[in-house]
Order: C-alpha cells, then structure tokens, then sequence
C-alpha cells in the first residue's frame, strides 16, 4: 500500500522538462566579414550578434561610447576585432544556432557561432562565443538577461569569465 501512496504522490510533483524551444533551427553560414569583436555578416545578407557575450567597442571620431581608444568601453576594442578577424576569415564556413530570441533590438540575427575542427586532429568544434570570453576579447554579455536566463550556455559563459580574470586574458589585463 504505502508503494502505491508513493508512486501516486510522485505523479503529483512538478518536474522541470527541459524543451529545445530555440527559436530557429541549426544551419550553415559562411563568414562575409567581421565588423568588431561580437558582430559579423554572413553569406546570407544577416548580420550576426554573438549571443551572450560583450566586445569592447571600436574607437571612431563621434562614438558617443568611447570618447578615446583608451575609454574603458573602447579598450581591447582593436584586439578582439582583429582576434575575430583571425578566427573567422571571409570566407570561413560556420555552424550557428540559436537560443530563445532570435533578435536584438537593432534587428540584428543573435546567434551562438561555431567553427568545426580542421585536420584530423579528432578535435570537436570551436565554440567561438564561448572562446571569446576564455581568451579575454569579451565579457558575458548578462545586461538583458533578467530574470529569465534565457542564455543556454550562461553556467559555461560564467566560468570561462572567471578563468579569463583570473588569468588577466585579454581586456581583463589590458583594462580592468
């Protein structure tokens, strides 16, 4: 009897189903150029916003963000374009996929961007969002995350931030 309490009690709970409700399917892309160190183009005519992380801005006479390359919005700005730019050169075929919005407020696509291994090193795929906050060319970008945590990879984000201060990656020792 009490087996039968038991088993009629637990279908009763709440049991979070985690649904791959991403808000649009996997597919190919191939890089047209890198704008600054969290937006590229690709073949398509979209232009991409890495999803979940921060790039520093590029310095530009009028940026109302960066008054000096050296301002704190702008510094490293240079480095992680041009780290990108080395990553992903025109040309370069990628792998995007996507969370639970698909666009930002200037309509551009926000998507996770990954490059497959090259050679037969038996490596997997570079998961360049995720690398971009490893190697210091960006923060997590969590200013719009809110209550929700709509951000997949946010836990994976969160840790490789902290292993990028810890060891003065990028703009963690150039600037902060």
């Amino acid at each position: 009897m009490s087996l039968l309490l038991f088993l009629l009690s637990a279908c009763n709970r709440e049991i979070p189903i985690l649904v791959n409700d991403w808000c649009a399917e996997e597919r190919e892309a191939t890089i047209l150029e890198v704008v600054d160190g969290d937006t590229i183009k690709v073949d398509n005519g979209e232009t991409l916003r890495l999803l979940g992380i921060d790039a520093p801005e590029i310095y530009y006479e009028g940026s109302s963000d960066c008054t000096t390359q050296e301002s704190p919005a702008c510094c490293n700005g240079v480095e992680a374009e041009d780290w990108l730019k080395d990553l992903l050169p025109v040309g370069t075929s990628v792998r995007l996929s996507f969370d639970l919005e698909c666009e930002d407020i200037y309509s551009r696509t926000l998507a996770y961007v990954w490059l497959p291994s090259s050679g037969d090193t038996g490596a997997g795929e570079i998961f360049i969002n995720e690398l971009a906050i490893d190697e210091g060319m960006s923060r997590l970008f969590d200013d719009d995350i809110g209550s929700a945590l709509d951000i997949r990879y946010y836990e994976r984000f969160q840790t490789a931030q902290t292993d990028a201060q810890g060891r003065a990656a990028g703009l963690w020792g150039a600037c902060l």
